[in-house]
């Protein structure tokens, strides 16, 4: 049994980005599957926000996925994710923190909409949200990403950081929901997604997410 226990489930986002980094940093894990909202006395005792994802350390609890990928570097810290050079660094943790926000609002809906919405709630997708999402709220999101991202290796600088794990997992989200940036409005972007989405690392997590999915009962059939 592995010393490090992930609370909660692999579709979810930011459960998703602890997960690429620990397979970054090669660390075997448990995972305890935990939806988001649970509001159980039992989880409220180590995530107060009752919201996922939770890592547990030999007894150890912290919640949040940015201040987790913290302590994973600091415990872990021979493939680092953060950049030596300080604006480097602040510019990584900026595009995790903005990945997590506006980005993942916009890919979290599509996915809700276009893979949850029959597959688990048993309804039909709410189809005016996802219009709002495609035409008014994403696309400047994906403006800005443009802008931002290098056209060629990874998110910025030469090797892999948090930046890369925050927008990675939300446009494997975006997936779930049949959406993937446009190369011609967005070329540089639309290339990084394609490389990230082809990295090992992902390809086994989106693999692993597809066996999770199926024991949770929602399928993408």
């Amino acid at each position: 049994m592995a010393n490090l226990k992930v609370h909660g489930v692999s579709l979810s986002p930011f459960v998703r980005k602890v997960l690429f980094a620990l397979a970054y940093k090669e660390q075997p894990y448990d995972q305890v599957n935990v939806f988001p909202g649970d509001t159980s006395d039992e989880f409220a005792a180590i995530s107060p926000l009752n919201k996922i994802p939770v890592l547990e350390d030999d007894g150890f609890t912290i919640p949040d996925s940015s201040i987790i990928l913290r302590y994973l570097e600091a415990k872990f810290p021979e493939k680092p994710l953060y950049p030596a050079d300080p604006q480097q660094q602040a510019r990584a943790c900026w595009l995790e923190e903005y990945a997590d926000t506006k980005l993942t609002e916009c890919c979290a809906g599509l996915f809700r909409e276009r893979f949850l919405a029959r597959a688990f709630f048993k309804r039909e997708p709410d189809e005016a949200l996802i219009k709002t999402i495609l035409t008014e709220t994403l696309p400047p999101v994906l403006d800005y990403l443009e802008s931002v991202v290098q056209a060629e290796g990874f998110f910025l600088g030469d090797h892999l950081t948090v930046a890369d794990l925050g927008v990675t997992s939300a446009f494997c989200a975006a997936s779930y929901g049949d959406f993937q940036p446009d190369a011609k409005s967005h070329p540089k972007l639309a290339g990084y997604v394609a490389r990230a989405m082809e990295s090992p690392i992902v390809v086994e997590r989106m693999a692993e997410e597809q066996k999770a999915a199926a024991s949770l009962g929602v399928s993408s059939q």
